[in-house]
């Protein structure tokens, strides 16, 4: 059914229902026909019982329309216009039928004995006003409401003109023309105003049958019923030619058919349509409860559904397997048992527990289902036993050497300044050795490159079995192995080491079952003697193997400041940048970022900048490095920060275009605990807001630590600052943890966009990169941009922002300003 037609009878009608109503009409229409032609038995005991009969059809038809009113009137949908017009009438139209009742010829009728044109003033009122209101029943446009007041005033009207008709029937019967002449009959006026009443509800029942056919309603159908009954005793009306004969008495029954069928409409209307509508809206619960359950037993997780009170009211079969609870049992036990609090609309990762109290890790993600006044709370929740598991195997095998299982450059870095604190702390010396094959290449030429694999996990060994407890080895790569020998009690400890492991390279090796014969080269840094870092500390000691190498095969030496002029330097200028902040050395210069869609600067990256007095322009490469294995670079971000932060709320109080400042963070400050609140306090400082702040970490720096990371960067895009990873596409990030950093856009290392029309493969990079940024909902910038080409086919494959020289260098903050001011924005083709 097309149920926009559907309105305030819309209960659906049975199969058939239309058939009967039409077979109904048309054996209605037969019958006074028939009576007209003479065909039908004739009645002789009608005219004895013709007053009785008539009296208990029309107390009939009093009680009914009556029940038409109070039903209609009371129903649940009083307030659509249909019932609010139908049931005030039907009062109406029962009050003058009781009028004509009392007031036919052989009545006590109203203020005089009943006669025959009284009893029709009453009946002619009662027939225009029922036949009436049908007719405003098929025309009122459903469902239409009504309110209050035009429920009073139908009331009222209907009233008013009870008390009219009755007014003129029982005091002023002259104000009409004549309705019967004994002897004569009908009059014209009679027969007139009953045709007109006849017009009116045939028009009723073919609006009310095209409504019906429309939407089949059982109401509509009952109504056109209605209507149609009281077309025909209209003409049995019309046609009588006694007051009890035939034709007349074939009225009367119609004319309570008529109400009847009226009756069963409104009652349909509204009794069965409610109780309809409480079946179906019960089926259509059965149905979700029976889809959510089945969704629920389909979903891969487990899924506990449990109530306001947080009691377990439904558990799916997954829940059942990973907790061990099964689902009978379930439903009242709490779910915090379970699954701990948490934050709705979140995924969290947290610490479930199966019934046996045994712990695992889990990622957990809440949600809320409201139904009327019950809520209920949904966690689903996913083991992540075996992630973390592969996760711990992923960050051993990128910490560690594949070949060896030994750590690699990256973690012995680390376990390095690990050991360099230890060592301060207790006042030792530490040495860091540098193991390198000499002509390691002729074993992987002569043997081939398994025979040199195995060749290099003997080395591990008889390493191994020259070092002490405490002692660490990784390999740096290839075949060079770096050893960390801790508690040294002088240089001569380290070169006993040295000369160990020098002799045991000279035992030969077997590759194929053939006696190969190599050496080695050492060179050893000594800390305190060579006070550095990790990374120099370690980089001393492969100068002073470099030096070993060169006097020959076999050798070792200790570093020496003659081998390392440039770590001189590079001490000269540490020095020079712990006073560059005090005596403000340091600037900031920027570089634009434009829209590729709009062809205008939306944000600008700052750089920081050394001005030293006898060095000049010192270049961030060399004095970066610096900071960083010093740890002046957290002294420095924080100072590129508040710098950047006030400059950017200056040219915003200036009125100049709204653009947001990007400022990258070093992995030493983005490890830092408290970076949110730091940034915080940075920009309540300047007065800027958070939006017009982005923040840029290099890929390597997210993935050194993946949760610590995670926290840091939620922590960061809750104070509402963008987020970028800067370089993209030189780290080693992993996509699925990519996806799950809440960052805002992806910058494109300047490695891959330089070649990019000359390198299939770096234009390959690039566009996969773009894609990557848009799968994600990233934007994707392009850095070093310096060529018209170049430009075309980042435009080409989708880059939302470039940045390089091909539309600006670095400039000044002034000359930005300017820039901006003047709107001097070149235009890219």
């Amino acid at each position: 059914m097309n149920t926009s037609h559907q309105d305030d009878m819309d209960s659906i009608a049975p199969p058939g229902t239309g058939a009967r109503v039409a077979l109904l009409i048309a054996l209605m229409a037969l019958v006074p026909v028939l009576v007209e032609l003479g065909v039908a038995p004739a009645a002789p005991w009608l005219r004895q019982w013709y007053l009785p009969l008539h009296t208990v059809m029309e107390c009939f038809a009093v009680l009914v329309a009556w029940l038409v009113f109070a039903v209609g009137w009371n129903g649940i949908d009083i307030h659509r216009r249909g019932m609010v017009l139908v049931a005030p009438a039907f009062l109406a139209v029962g009050l003058l039928d009781l009028g004509h009742l009392l007031s036919v010829k052989g009545m006590p009728g109203l203020g005089a004995p009943g006669s025959v044109g009284q009893g029709i003033l009453f009946w002619l009122a009662a027939r225009n006003l029922g036949g009436c209101a049908l007719l405003a029943l098929a025309l009122v446009a459903a469902p239409a409401p009504a309110s209050r007041a035009a429920r009073r005033a139908s009331l009222a009207g209907a009233l008013a003109i009870t008390a009219l008709a009755g007014w003129i029937a029982v005091l002023h019967p002259d104000l009409l023309p004549a309705t019967w002449t004994d002897g004569g009959g009908l009059t014209t006026f009679k027969v007139g105003a009953e045709n007109m009443a006849t017009l009116i509800v045939t028009a009723a029942a073919l609006l009310l049958l095209r409504r019906a056919r429309r939407t089949n309603s059982a109401g509509w159908w009952y109504a056109t019923a209605a209507a149609a009954a009281s077309a025909v005793q209209g003409v049995c009306f019309a046609l009588y030619r006694e007051p009890d004969d035939m034709m007349n008495f074939v009225g009367h029954v119609y004319k309570v058919v008529a109400y009847l069928c009226l009756y069963r409409a409104v009652f349909v209307t509204t009794v069965m349509r409610p109780y309809q509508r409480l079946a179906r809206s019960e089926r259509s619960l059965f149905e979700s409860e029976n889809k959510f359950r089945s969704l629920m037993e389909a979903a891969p997780d487990a899924i506990v559904l449990s109530d306001a009170r947080g009691r377990i009211v439904m558990v799916n079969t997954c829940a059942e397997q990973l907790f061990g609870l099964p689902r009978h049992i379930a439903p009242g036990i709490p779910v915090q048992a379970f699954v701990p609090p948490g934050g709705q609309d979140e995924l969290e990762e947290v610490t479930c527990r199966r019934v046996q109290g045994e712990p695992f890790p889990a990622e957990v993600r809440r949600a809320s289902l409201a139904s009327g006044d019950a809520r209920h709370d949904i966690a689903i929740v996913r083991d992540v036993t075996e992630r973390r598991r592969l996760e711990k195997e992923l960050l051993r095998q990128l910490s560690h050497d594949a070949l060896t299982g030994l750590p690699n450059r990256a973690r012995i870095i680390e376990m390095l300044d690990e050991a360099i604190g230890a060592a301060r702390a207790a006042g030792r010396m530490l040495a860091v050795l540098v193991l390198d094959l000499d002509r390691f290449k002729k074993v992987n030429d002569d043997y081939g490159y398994s025979h040199g694999d195995a060749v290099l996990r003997e080395c591990v060994q008889r390493i191994e079995g020259c070092l002490r407890e405490g002692d660490t080895l990784a390999r740096q790569g290839g075949n060079e192995f770096i050893v960390v020998q801790q508690g040294v009690a002088g240089r001569h400890e380290a070169g006993a080491l040295a000369e160990a492991l020098l002799a045991r390279m000279r035992e030969p090796f077997t590759p194929r079952g053939q006696q190969v014969f190599l050496s080695a080269s050492v060179g050893i840094a000594l800390m305190p003697e060579d006070e550095a870092g990790a990374g120099a500390l370690l980089h001393k000691a492969q100068v002073a193997m470099g030096a070993a190498r060169q006097d020959g095969p076999g050798r070792y030496r200790f570093h020496t400041w003659e081998m390392e002029r440039a770590i001189r330097e590079r001490v000269s200028m540490e020095s020079f940048l712990r006073h560059a902040l005090e005596r403000q050395e340091l600037a900031l210069q920027y570089q634009p970022r434009v829209s590729m869609a709009s062809n205008e600067i939306v944000g600008v990256e700052a750089l920081v900048r050394w001005r030293h007095p006898a060095l000049g322009l010192v270049a961030p490469g060399r004095f970066i490095p610096i900071a960083e294995e010093t740890g002046l670079i957290e002294e420095i971000d924080m100072w590129v920060l508040n710098e950047a932060c006030a400059c950017a709320a200056r040219w915003q109080a200036q009125g100049l275009p709204p653009v947001r400042v990007s400022v990258n963070l070093s992995a030493r400050l983005f490890q830092q605990d408290g970076l949110a609140r730091r940034v915080r306090a940075v920009l309540d400082e300047a007065g800027l807001p958070p939006y017009r702040l982005e923040l840029e970490i290099t890929e390597s720096t997210v993935m050194h630590d993946i949760r610590a990371a995670q926290m840091v960067l939620h922590s960061l895009k809750q104070l509402g600052v963008a987020v970028s990873i800067d370089d993209f596409g030189t780290g080693y990030s992993s996509l699925s943890y990519l996806k799950r950093f809440p960052i805002d856009v992806l910058k494109i290392d300047r490695s891959f966009v330089t070649d990019v029309m000359a390198d299939p493969n770096d234009a390959a990079i690039v566009r996969a990169l773009i894609a990557l940024a848009h799968g994600l909902d990233l934007e994707a910038v392009a850095e070093g941009v310096e060529t018209i080409d170049q430009l075309t086919f980042l435009k080409a494959n989708g880059c939302d922002e470039i940045q390089g020289y091909y539309y600006s260098p670095p400039l000044w903050p002034e000359q930005l300003a300017l820039m901006l001011t003047k709107k001097e924005h070149s235009s890219l083709h």
